[in-house]
């Protein structure tokens, strides 16, 4: 029987930025799934979980705040981390307190990207399996 693989879940307006960081996470190992804003991306959530979301902070229709108050209600053990190209330290800190698991400011730095997934889905594995 396979593996499932990890998967992760890339949210953001910017079609261009979706399809750098999925070629990515794909070269990576990585399962990719990409939504265009956060109500795509919850609607994702439902039918697949992810375990870890990257996210942009600046969306149409479900911005990346409002998407990680819900995702800490309902899908717990997803790390998201939060991207943005226009961030301050209120956005950061906003993040933070809502549970964000990271915070990049764009352009992204790629090997940190790759590090910061890395750390999110062992974390998300390690509470999988304690008790």
């Amino acid at each position: 029987m396979a593996v499932s693989k990890r998967t992760v879940l890339v949210v953001d307006d910017d079609r261009e930025m979706t399809a750098i960081i999925r070629k990515i996470l794909v070269r990576e190992n990585y399962e990719v799934m990409t939504a265009e804003n956060g109500k795509e991306a919850l609607a994702l959530m439902h039918h697949k979980p992810a375990h870890v979301v990257i996210a942009d902070l600046k969306m149409p229709e479900c911005d990346g705040m409002h998407l990680i108050e819900v995702m800490r209600q309902e899908f717990p053990r997803t790390k998201v981390i939060m991207i943005t190209a226009i961030g301050e330290m209120d956005d950061y800190l906003g993040a933070m307190n809502r549970g964000a698991f990271e915070f990049l400011s764009k352009p992204l730095n790629i090997d940190e990207l790759k590090m910061l997934v890395t750390r999110a889905m062992e974390t998300t594995q390690q509470r999988a399996v304690s008790p």
